[in-house]
């Protein structure tokens, strides 16, 4: 008999058994396995915390274990079971036991837990796969736990769709700059402070109203919308041109009149096609895909507007999902050229990084998203790709920088690749890809314009997690992702180097986090049009978040950003130019969905002679200081 597998044998589940699984070394064919069922309090190990995997255990130990895990599994089945029967009333009429709010989140929750017990569920069976025989005698059944599993997620569905209704949200921001001896600076969202340097000449007011429909249309089919009233999107106008950094028109933002907007609004229902049911979703629609192909920079910094944070772009079209086997795939026919307003075209499709771009947003784009999951010497890994096309519309104009490259772009091609992988207690992850600049079908732009990243994340405890990487981008690589931020140049470019990111919880109310690039030049164009090996870029911001109480949260940030340019790519300049900034924020929670936020940033950048490097007009040196402040409510 195939030696013992980690297996319940006594009591609950302790901190022993979770960190001394010292006799299943992560080269075990079942760590994995084991790993998961453990963290899900499904499996536990022996009374001395050992999982003894290689001791020859008896038919009779295994069967009562693995039956013993499958009644774990089953009663943590059952008590979702009583959470939707508490969660869903008798009646439609029936007095809710909670504030719809905390309904949805508990549903949620539900959510979560039936993954994860689907997830405990699949490593059982690959466990008790090596002893069917004894299992099958114990007539524990893998089916039918499966069914059950089933019949929840029906019901979850359901009530999800019976609670559907109207929400919305309304904001009030104050934004204002001020200067400091009479020097500007630029922000965070690459524009210039306001020219008096006086904070009440310079103040600017935004308001925003949001309503969220979501509701069932029939059994199948769902529609969701919402609709934006303020001056907002004026205020922003073009924001995803960060990208262009070096480029762009740095204005400070200034309110206009008061616009309307449709965000989205969209309709979901399954279709068949070629034989294969598939998920549609039409009308204007979200899409995210991945940071180095396509996905939006936060157009704002400063002020908190949730729905604009979630990196999808939107666009006008239909989205296609389905599964075929283990492959998921996403098909996408889309148009941004529509996406307008009574005032404004908000938030454009831009293909750019910090310093090259094509001239004109995107009209149009196709493409496919592909996932596969598969396992490689037992550890769980997912392939991703993805192809778009990009129609960005007749005589636009490539740039790098200070040089015309080529002219005459309408098309852009976006190939990425990526991988990803839990190698024993080790996140990993690779991504490549490319951007292709064309003119009909002749390439105008195909060389030095690709992408890859690397990285590992590790988690040493409960507490601490790291994760460092590699990068290169070529410069002239303009997909429209969201890859990084240095300073106020968004989408770095022309720099290859190593970034690392670490988290540490101090206390349950205090979290600290270290965030740290380091860059050299890509040396891929001549010595006066880019960045050099002898070109070297730092970034290293410190970050910590502090519960003072359930309702004072503050968030306390220094950024410091350096470069020594010792070759001719910056206009002949040479130096170390040095950006500093030191940002505050708090936010009071006022109940009742109602919060205050209120943000100051302290800004002091120096050229120190490179003028592009400058962080404002004045290559001497910028220093500036930025207010806002917002009040959110959601009902």
């Amino acid at each position: 008999m195939r030696t013992g597998i980690v297996l319940i044998t006594a009591g609950l589940l302790t901190a022993c058994a979770w960190t001394q699984m010292r006799d299943v070394p992560p080269g075990h064919w079942a760590y994995q396995a084991i790993r998961e069922l453990v963290r899900l309090r499904v499996l536990e190990g022996f009374p001395d915390g050992e999982f003894k995997p290689n001791r020859q255990v008896s038919r009779a130990e295994f069967a009562q274990a693995v039956a013993r895990a499958y009644r774990v599994v089953e009663e943590r089945i059952r008590e979702v079971e009583t959470r939707l029967n508490r969660l869903a009333p008798s009646t439609p009429e029936a007095a809710q036991p909670s504030p719809q709010e905390r309904q949805v989140q508990e549903l949620q929750q539900a959510v979560r837990e039936l993954q994860q017990l689907r997830s405990a569920i699949e490593n059982l069976q690959r466990l008790a796969q090596e002893f069917e025989t004894e299992l099958s005698n114990l007539n524990v059944s893998v089916r039918d736990l499966r069914r059950d599993i089933a019949s929840l997620e029906e019901r979850i569905r359901r009530e999800e769709r019976r609670k559907q209704r109207l929400t919305g949200d309304m904001t009030l921001a104050v934004f204002g700059t001020h200067s400091y001896d009479k020097r500007s600076a630029y922000t965070l969202n690459g524009n210039a402070i306001h020219p008096s340097g006086i904070f009440a000449q310079s103040a600017s007011i935004v308001h925003e109203l949001g309503l969220h429909v979501d509701m069932p249309v029939n059994e199948q089919v769902d529609a969701k919308a919402t609709f934006i009233v303020g001056n907002y999107l004026p205020y922003t106008r073009e924001a995803t041109r960060l990208a262009d950094s070096l480029r762009l028109n740095k204005n400070a933002y200034s309110v206009g009149a008061t616009d309307v907007a449709i965000w989205e609004a969209y309709i979901t229902a399954p279709i068949s096609l070629f034989g294969t049911r598939v998920q549609a979703q039409i009308g204007r629609i979200p899409l995210k895909l991945t940071p180095y192909t396509f996905q939006r920079i936060e157009p704002d910094y400063y002020l908190d507007f949730g729905r604009y944070r979630d990196r999808a772009h939107r666009a006008d079209g239909a989205l296609l999902s389905g599964v075929f086997g283990r492959l998921s795939a996403q098909a996408f026919f889309l148009s941004s050229y529509g996406i307008r307003s009574n005032t404004t075209r908000f938030l454009p499709i831009y293909f750019a990084n910090h310093n090259a771009s094509v001239s004109a947003a995107a009209d149009q784009l196709a493409g496919l998203r592909l996932d596969y999951p598969f396992s490689i010497a037992g550890y769980p890994a997912q392939v991703g790709a993805t192809y778009f096309a990009a129609g960005v519309g007749r005589n636009r104009t490539f740039r790098h920088l200070n040089n015309n490259v080529r002219t005459d772009v309408n098309r852009v091609d976006v190939l990425g690749f990526d991988l990803q992988s839990r190698v024993s207690d080790i996140e990993v992850r690779f991504e490549y890809a490319l951007s292709n600049l064309q003119r009909g079908d002749n390439r105008v732009v195909g060389s030095r314009n690709k992408a890859f990243d690397i990285s590992a994340g590790y988690r040493f405890n409960p507490r601490w997690d790291a994760l460092i990487g590699y990068r290169e981008i070529e410069p002239y690589f303009v997909a429209p992702g969201n890859w990084g931020r240095i300073g106020y140049l968004y989408n770095p470019s022309d720099l290859k180097g190593t970034y690392l990111n670490t988290t540490y919880q101090v206390q349950d109310n205090l979290t600290v986090r270290l965030t740290a690039d380091f860059y050299t030049g890509t040396a891929k164009l001549p010595f006066n049009s880019g960045y050099q090996g002898r070109d070297r870029v730092r970034r290293v911001m410190l970050e910590a978040n502090y519960r003072y109480t359930p309702r004072w949260r503050f968030h306390l940030t220094y950024e410091n950003v350096g470069w020594e340019i010792n070759s001719n790519a910056l206009n002949n300049q040479r130096g170390k130019p040095e950006w500093n900034y030191l940002t505050l924020r708090a936010a009071y929670d006022l109940g009742e969905n109602i919060e205050f936020n209120i943000l100051y940033q302290y800004i002091n950048t120096n050229g120190k002679g490179v003028a592009l490097l400058s962080g404002g007009p004045s290559p001497a040196g910028n220093r500036a200081g930025v207010f806002a402040t917002n009040l959110g409510y959601r009902f």
